[in-house]
């Protein structure tokens, strides 16, 4: 997703797709830099890679019997690619019904799209799985090796090598390929094992998600108490009303799931705009911007509610205080569309530190204002949008 300022994307639905939602509150690469040619491709010439025809017996040592399988060669990767290539050697995601391929199909070519429209999901599983190569001519997946253990599919996946007599363009090509497994008990996880195009290999699985959470730019809060903490944040205006705090208990820090708790993979972060990315907590003084991300690092689509389902609170003695509010009967109410984002998408906020700063371009910003003024303390920024994701910075004045 393209990041835009804060006036364009912060109440608007400026990233994903928009759908009905009924209530809804490694290692190094050793491989050069230089592009990928990101092609389609055809089915790669793979076809069926195997079938022993057995009925999916227990073979004893929690192993089912190898189950039959059939392959579709993408040529490119579906996922964009969202994963980092420097961190990982591969991806993996299990596909347990055609829905949960819909975010790898939008710009998929059509024989993929009627490869997994042909899957029966009461019979079969499906595995997606991407690495990378160092040229042009890296752009099939070879899979040996298939059996259930436990419940989970594994498998071992390897970047096809070309033929010593092929002229092969010199540029990181990435591939991606599906593998149909038909078996009688149907797996509700996946591990392979992926080598890729230089011949290095590494276990991925099905929950690692396309990001890694521990490398996202930003920080969820600073560590320890802050310095400051207000006795109250009291607004002397007899025709002021707080905006409610919409979500209800706890909050989750910094992780999460979208609406309707779908599980996890949401990551909030708070990055300083004008530092380095870091992980590393930044102090915040007035009329500084600060910017709030939320990515998805799972390897499913999710949903949240639009962008100006959040609360913007200061720690005071008596706990978290909305800073926002309007004048007595404001009608405080949001509507029920979702936005889908993809694997490896990041919707973001962005604040100015003044009073008018935290509310202009958000929701009812024609009523909405900060009462009193700011006072140095720790903010936090709360998302019901999704599963109540919050994440905090001190501000200082």
């Amino acid at each position: 997703m393209t990041r835009r300022r804060r006036r364009a994307v912060l109440y608007g639905l400026g990233a994903g797709s928009v759908v009905a939602l009924a209530g809804c509150a490694s290692e190094g690469d050793p491989g050069s830099d230089d592009g990928s040619d990101g092609t389609d491709g055809g089915d790669g010439g793979d076809g069926a890679d195997g079938s022993d025809g057995t009925d999916g017996a227990d073979d004893g040592d929690g192993t089912d019997a190898a189950p039959e399988t059939e392959v579709h060669q993408v040529g490119g990767a579906l996922s964009g690619p969202a994963w980092d290539r420097g961190e990982r050697r591969g991806f993996c995601a299990l596909l347990a019904e055609e829905s949960d391929a819909a975010w790898l199909l939008r710009d998929a070519p059509a024989e993929a799209t009627a490869f997994v429209e042909a899957t029966d999901f009461d019979e079969s599983a499906l595995a997606y799985v991407e690495s990378v190569g160092p040229t042009t001519c890296h752009r099939g997946i070879a899979f040996a090796d298939v059996a259930v253990e436990d419940g989970t599919l594994v498998a071992s996946a390897t970047v096809e090598q070309p033929d010593d007599d092929v002229a092969c363009g010199e540029a990181i090509t990435f591939s991606g390929a599906f593998l149909r497994a038909t078996t009688d008990d149907r797996p509700d996880a996946v591990r392979v094992s992926v080598t890729d195009g230089w011949g290095e290999t590494s276990e991925v699985t099905g929950d690692d998600g396309v990001l890694d959470p521990e490398r996202l730019d930003g920080y969820v809060r600073p560590d320890g108490d802050p310095e400051t903490v207000p006795t109250e944040f009291d607004c002397e205006a007899d025709d002021f009303e707080r905006h409610p705090a919409v979500y209800e208990g706890g909050v989750s820090w910094g992780s999460g799931g979208g609406a309707g708790g779908d599980g996890r993979g949401l990551e909030l972060r708070v990055v300083d705009p004008d530092g380095d990315g870091g992980t590393e907590a930044a102090e915040f003084e007035r009329g500084d911007e600060v910017r709030i991300e939320l990515t998805n690092a799972s390897g499913h689509d999710a949903y949240v509610g639009n962008q100006g389902k959040y609360n913007l609170e200061l720690r005071t003695e008596t706990g978290w205080t909305e800073v926002r509010g309007a004048g007595e009967g404001t009608n405080f109410e949001y509507t029920d569309e979702a936005l889908g984002v993809r694997p490896g998408e990041t919707l973001s906020w962005e604040f100015e530190l003044t009073e008018s700063g935290l509310v202009e371009g958000g929701p009812r910003a024609d009523v909405l204002r900060v009462c009193p003024g700011l006072v140095p303390g720790r903010y936090r920024f709360v998302f019901w949008g999704a599963a109540d994701i919050a994440v905090a910075f001190d501000y200082v004045r």
